[in-house]
C-alpha cells in the first residue's frame, strides 16, 4: 500500500447506520484503529458514557483491533478486520471480526489468562479487555474468528 494512496480509497466503502447499529470493514493496518475509536466517542455521546466507562471500553476496543490485525491477519492489508456496534439504552455490544481461515483455540489463550502467564508473547490484551469488560466471547465463522465484547451501562 502507498502511503500517498487516498484515505477513501483505502477504506472498504462499506459502513452502514441502523437505528441502533453500525457496521465497518478496513483493511488490516493499525492505523484504521482510530476509524473505530471515532465511531466509539460518537457513541459516547449518544449514549452519554461516562468518562471512566469509555476509558475502559476505548482500551478494550484498541486491543481487540490490534488482536485481529496482528495475530488474525498476521498484519495482510488485503485482509478485512470488520467491527460491529450495537446497542440498547443499557447495553453497548462490540464485534470485532478477522478474515484468519484457521479455527483460533481460544481456550488456550484462556488457560493462558488463568495461569497468569504475563510474560507470554500473547494474552495480556485479552487479560485486559476481560477485566474492563462486562461480556468476553470468542467465536470462530466461516468468515473467521471474532470477538465480542459487551458492556453494561449505567
Amino acid at each position: 500500500m502507498l502511503e500517498s494512496e487516498p484515505f477513501s480509497a483505502i477504506l472498504i466503502p462499506f459502513m452502514s447506520v441502523n437505528v441502533n447499529k453500525i457496521e465497518m470493514s478496513f483493511k488490516s493496518h493499525l492505523k484504521f484503529t482510530e476509524i473505530g475509536i471515532m465511531i466509539l466517542s460518537f457513541l459516547k455521546n449518544l449514549l452519554a458514557i461516562g468518562d471512566d466507562d469509555y476509558f475502559k471500553i476505548e482500551i478494550s476496543l484498541r486491543e481487540a483491533i490490534s488482536n485481529a490485525i496482528i495475530h488474525g491477519n498476521r498484519g495482510d492489508s488485503s485482509k478485512l478486520v470488520r467491527i460491529t456496534f450495537d446497542w440498547e439504552k443499557s447495553l453497548l455490544r462490540m464485534r470485532i471480526g478477522d478474515e484468519n481461515p484457521r479455527k483460533v483455540e481460544f481456550a488456550e489463550i484462556l488457560n493462558k489468562i488463568r495461569q497468569n502467564d504475563l510474560l507470554s508473547s500473547s494474552g495480556r490484551g485479552i487479560l485486559i479487555i476481560k477485566n474492563y469488560m462486562d461480556r468476553v466471547d470468542f467465536v470462530s465463522t466461516d468468515r473467521g474468528n471474532e470477538m465480542v465484547l459487551e458492556k453494561r451501562l449505567p
